[in-house]
């Protein structure tokens, strides 16, 4: 149990509060990050973590005060170190789905500032400007009504939070993400196999391999995770359980989802792929990834 004795260093309290969290154990994950906080105050790693635990608990409670308190940390990370990727990207998705959207550019400019190719900041802020553009469109004045605020109000929206899930906002970090990707290699001679994807819950594609003189599917990421976010939300009305694995089939091949740590695994398949084959090998990379 965490507590039971003095933990010695940052990257220890971490290693713990990970723990909890694969155990979705998050009250104790609170308790983890607020104890090793006391002890290690200026532990930017712990702060992170306990941002994230924080994003933890709004997906599980849809309570917004739960994505502020992830915004103070992330928000403190940053003024000590701006360039930090991860708290500038989820900084930003929360600003997003809080309706501030110069917030949320302001973060993702960082990003790109540093990164001016980084897939998931440009597509979010491609995703900010869409919904500014509509808002400032929705937003026409009556003519004897005094004009409303512009579009661009830094009021954080919690009403507009506590409406929407905030999917893709579970964790991964950069070593995270890594290990998800080193894994690949379980599928390179795989036959069958066009193209290997991670995507984030979010509709963002964070690494794909493509095999041989395949394009990959338009749209691939957003259209999976589309799938997913349904999929979920049917399985948790009916109360059956949660979608860890599921098979597309499409006209031009198959492709098989799997809920992967803070992430989606898509396989692109040839129709006349050995499926068995397949799911051999895919049970063999969830397996690595629990090592």
């Amino acid at each position: 149990m965490v507590g039971e004795k003095a933990l010695a260093s940052p990257a220890e309290w971490v290693a713990a509060i990970r723990g909890r969290r694969k155990e979705a154990d998050l009250k104790g994950a609170m308790e983890a990050c607020a104890k090793g906080l006391q002890a290690f105050p200026d532990s930017m790693d712990i702060l992170f973590i306990y941002g994230e635990v924080r994003i933890d608990c709004f997906n599980q409670t849809k309570k917004p005060e739960h994505l502020k308190a992830a915004l103070v940390c992330f928000e403190k990370i940053l003024k000590v170190n701006p360039r930090h990727y991860m708290a500038n990207l989820l900084a930003a998705r929360i600003y997003y789905k809080g309706r501030a959207w110069i917030r949320a550019e302001e973060k993702l400019a960082a990003i790109l500032k540093m990164s001016p190719s980084d897939p998931r900041a440009l597509e979010l802020r491609t995703a900010v400007q869409k919904m500014k553009t509509q808002a400032k469109s929705a937003a026409v004045p009556d003519e004897k009504e005094t004009a409303p605020a512009a579009a661009d109000t830094e009021e954080f929206g919690e009403e507009a939070i506590a409406k929407e899930s905030i999917e893709g906002l579970q964790g991964g970090s950069e070593g995270e993400y890594e290990n998800l990707i080193t894994r690949f290699s379980i599928f390179a001679k795989l036959e069958g196999v066009r193209g290997i994807h991670l995507i984030d819950h979010a509709g963002v594609e964070i690494k794909s391999v493509l095999k041989g003189d395949s394009r990959g599917l338009p749209n691939l990421a957003t259209n999976v995770s589309n799938i997913y976010s349904a999929s979920r939300l049917c399985m948790r009305k009916s109360g059956l359980g949660t979608l860890q694995r599921g098979t597309l089939l499409t006209p031009a091949g198959n492709i098989i989802i799997v809920n992967v740590f803070y992430g989606l695994l898509a396989l692109e398949l040839d129709t006349d792929a050995d499926l068995k084959v397949v799911e051999t090998r895919i049970n063999r990379y969830v397996e690595a990834l629990a090592e």
